[in-house]
């Protein structure tokens, strides 16, 4: 019979495309361009998510917060990128924001094959979830600059600088929510560089080539064991 060893678990960690998400990518009449195409008017502050559509993602705390930001910033839109997914018992249906009386300032597109071109037509990234592994989306956001609001729960917290490339604001909370995207729309700034430093992480720790490489060293050291 074979024996296997008690060796340690070694989180290596996850990575993206740091070409494929960088906003230098798409020049500004590009963005314009994708604006128009969208809908959306050029001077309109923009904030993002992409996400499935189901409660555990936040949505409903989110709704809430966008309630409160377009009482401060009426020409706000929220773009919900991401698909249904009605298998979940929690899953959420668009017509939902009638509820909360903001459909006129959220735009959802579903699920996108140019979500890279959709990160550079958003201002601030949010991802509000329960509970994450280790979301991509903020990773990505961040190569692309964009300044990140996610919950201080495990995946989330690990994938941002908290006060440097972004805000951890308490799952569930919309109070909390609305205050740190309320603050970034009030000190662009601020945002930008937060933006800036998110790339900075991005390069430093998502790129999916310097994984790899570390994968090839562990599993060299591996094998020598």
């Amino acid at each position: 019979e074979g024996i296997i060893k008690n060796i340690p678990a070694d989180y290596i960690g996850d990575g993206i495309n740091l070409e494929k998400y960088n906003r230098v990518r798409f020049s500004e009449a590009f963005i314009r361009g994708k604006k128009q195409s969208l809908g959306l008017t050029p001077e309109a502050p923009v904030i993002g998510i992409v996400a499935r559509l189901v409660k555990e993602k936040g949505y409903e705390e989110l709704f809430l917060a966008h309630k409160k930001v377009i009482e401060r910033f009426p020409g706000t839109i929220l773009l919900v990128v991401g698909p249904a997914d009605l298998q979940k018992r929690d899953s959420i249906h668009p017509d939902i924001v009638r509820s909360f009386g903001i459909e006129k300032n959220v735009i959802f597109l579903g699920e996108r094959t140019d979500v890279d071109e959709l990160y550079g037509v958003m201002d601030i990234f949010v991802l509000p979830s329960y509970r994450e592994g280790f979301p991509h989306s903020v990773m990505e956001a961040s190569a692309m600059s964009l300044p990140v609001v996610t919950t201080n729960v495990r995946g989330c917290r690990n994938a941002i600088e908290p006060d440097v490339t972004g805000f951890l604001v308490p799952a569930k909370n919309s109070e909390e929510l609305s205050k740190a995207i309320l603050q970034l729309l009030l000190d662009p700034q601020k945002a930008k560089h937060m933006g800036i430093m998110g790339r900075k992480k991005a390069e430093k720790d998502f790129d999916k080539n310097i994984i790899l490489q570390k994968m090839e060293t562990k599993i060299a050291e591996l094998i020598k064991k």
